[in-house]
């Protein structure tokens, strides 16, 4: 597991640079084939979190823990990340970068690598190597991890802002693919059908662009394969392109809870395979304990299948996640109205709607 690396910067708006480094570096060793990577959302969800490493290791499931922190002033950027093994606590390895800033990528390569070269003696049976991370100007890279924050959130103000920040990181780089992605699933979160306003039609329209361009500049790019997997997701007529897509993008990051998720949706809502999707629903969930989408939509295919008490409790673990998600109190409340239990399913009807 990669836990948030601490904001050591005197600026707290710089919260999202360091979370950004976090992720990048997590995605990195997710995708080595040979580790199992705990995802974002369950890792994320101990941060700020000053809580015994083995808690945390026993929680995620995971043999070890990196951890560390950055310290941002002007050009220069110091990272610090140390490697933990869990059922000791003792240091694996730790080391302190100093780069200028337009070292990012370097850094992260060199930490992930690192971590690799630890772990191979220990766990992994070859020598792997991370792929290097693609190179753009620390604006524009600032600019990208800043929108991919504001995304995660689901709140559509913050989607909106974020379209704005890549569009100007755009404009300053168009060969960037990462931000094309990210634009495309920005687009597609706008939509009329999800936290936006734009008529769905139109918006998936638009998303394509980007999400095609993205996918011109990098073919291999797992976010942008998403991307496409969500853009295909969208009707029952295009399930064989967005599990296509979906499998290109796992073949890249196989530890993606987000694109399992969304294929598991697509064999559940449009091609009936049960079993595919449990298989799917189950492997996402194990990695990333907290994803609440994952959970709230493994619910609904359990309900399909009259297992309301299994569906009930995957609700109950993804409210504890994200309790403030109306779509999780809406199909809580559905599930306890056709369980006979009408009157604890009035008050998760009225916290969907507050």
């Amino acid at each position: 597991a990669v836990l948030p690396f601490v904001n050591m910067s005197s600026d707290a708006e710089q919260e999202f640079f360091s979370d950004g480094i976090t992720e990048e570096i997590l995605n990195s060793l997710a995708s080595v084939k040979e580790l199992k990577v705990a995802g974002r959302t369950s890792s994320f969800a101990f941060h700020g979190k000053n809580q015994d490493l083995r808690h945390i290791g026993d929680a995620l499931g995971v043999n070890h823990i990196l951890e560390g922190s950055v310290r941002k002033a002007g050009a220069q950027v110091r990272i610090t990340a140390q490697l933990i093994q869990v059922d000791n606590g003792f240091h694996l390895w730790s080391e302190t970068y100093d780069r200028e800033l337009t070292d990012v990528f370097a850094i992260q390569d060199e930490i992930a690598n690192e971590i690799l070269k630890q772990l191979r003696s220990k766990l992994l049976t070859e020598d792997v190597v991370v792929a290097e991370a693609k190179r753009t100007t620390p604006e524009v890279y600032e600019l990208y991890l800043q929108a991919k924050q504001r995304i995660y959130t689901r709140i559509r103000a913050e989607i909106e802002t974020a379209v704005d920040e890549l569009d100007e990181a755009i404009q300053l780089d168009g060969e960037y693919a990462p931000v094309f992605a990210q634009r495309g699933i920005a687009t597609l979160l706008l939509s009329d059908q999800q936290y936006g306003s734009i008529p769905n039609d139109e918006s998936a329209r638009r998303a394509k662009r980007y999400i095609d361009q993205s996918l011109r500049l990098n073919p291999n790019l797992a976010e942008g394969l998403a991307g496409l997997g969500l853009y295909h997701s969208n009707g029952p007529q295009n399930t064989d392109a967005s599990i296509d897509a979906l499998v290109k993008a796992l073949a890249i990051n196989p530890d993606s809870a987000r694109a399992l998720t969304t294929s598991a949706y697509i064999k559940f809502m449009y091609d009936f395979d049960h079993k595919g999707a449990h298989a799917d629903f189950e492997k996402a969930i194990q990695i990333d304990p907290n994803y609440a989408t994952a959970r709230q939509w493994y619910a609904e295919l359990l309900a399909t299948e009259n297992k309301l008490d299994a569906a009930i409790e995957q609700l109950q673990i993804a409210r504890q996640a994200d309790p403030l998600a109306p779509i999780i109190s809406h199909v809580m409340a559905w599930l306890l109205q056709y369980s006979d239990r009408k009157d604890e399913a009035y008050g998760y009807f009225e916290d969907a709607l507050e």
